[in-house]
């Protein structure tokens, strides 16, 4: 296995799942799924990747076909509604300890979607848990909104990534995220932690970079990952390739800065 910085010093005893959302789209929230994914395997980790958000970017980023939009493949979300086992859509991927549960077209039916917000939060997070235990995280994607798929990511959560791109407008979105985290966490889902905010496509010739930094720093002290993910077109081109950035180019800045993230993840526990 190679370990990356001796990531494989830190070990997790039961399963973490995180989510990576944001109501904003085109900040990197599935370009962060990828390749803290990927990180984490990387260290020795085994991932799930649950992609929930019908575009199914996440499921096409690491190299997984995705089902036709007329399909009836991957129908894990009625089985998750269902008490029916998630086992049997897990997918192996090409990448060493990652699987995947691919997007279903499901993700689309808002009946399926409407079923699982009236359901009992406590009764599906428990049938994922049983799902996931033989992995150390469950990575979930949801689409770039706050209602339905988003909240049920989070309602399955321990634990929240914010991505913030460092360009204009980069606080709006957090004022409704933030409360809807609450408002779980006093409702559906008590353990749910906010992980940290992540800024993203950081340019370092740019003094807008800088000032939203400071920013997000001075609103949200301690709130942020020392890890910054610069702008980098390896990862969009990974992506586009099927499989994470690091594999694809393993000198790209971006990679390392997810490799810090997954650093930073591990020792938040």
């Amino acid at each position: 296995m190679f370990d990356v910085f001796g990531l494989q010093a830190w070990w997790r005893e039961v399963t973490r799942a995180i989510t990576v959302a944001s109501q904003k789209g085109g900040v990197g929230k599935t370009t962060t799924v990828i390749n803290l994914a990927a990180s984490l395997c990387l260290a020795g980790r085994k991932v799930l990747l649950m992609d929930l958000d019908p575009q199914a970017n996440a499921t096409s980023g690491v190299g997984v076909e995705v089902p036709a939009a007329d399909s009836d493949e991957f129908p894990y979300l009625s089985a998750l509604l269902n008490g029916d086992p998630l086992e049997p859509f897990i997918c192996e991927t090409e990448h060493e300890n990652l699987w995947v549960l691919p997007s279903s077209p499901e993700a689309s039916d808002l009946r399926v979607v409407r079923d699982l917000e009236a359901a009992d939060a406590d009764a599906l997070r428990q049938r994922m848990r049983d799902a996931a235990e033989p992995f150390d995280y469950v990575i979930l994607d949801c689409p770039p909104s706050l209602a339905g798929l988003p909240t049920l990511a989070l309602e399955l959560s321990d634990g929240l990534i914010v991505p913030v791109q460092c360009e204009y407008y980069a606080m709006e979105g957090l004022s409704q995220i933030l409360p809807l985290v609450k408002k779980i966490k006093n409702s559906t889902n008590p353990d749910l932690e906010i992980e940290g905010l992540l800024l993203t496509m950081f340019s370092r010739e740019l003094d807008l970079s800088h000032d939203v930094v400071d920013q997000i720093a001075e609103f949200f002290e301690g709130g942020t990952f020392s890890s910054v993910i610069p702008r980098d077109v390896l990862l969009a081109e990974a992506t586009s390739h099927g499989c994470p950035a690091f594999q694809y180019d393993c000198e790209s800045k971006g990679a390392w800065a997810y490799v810090e993230l997954a650093r930073e993840v591990m020792e938040n526990g």
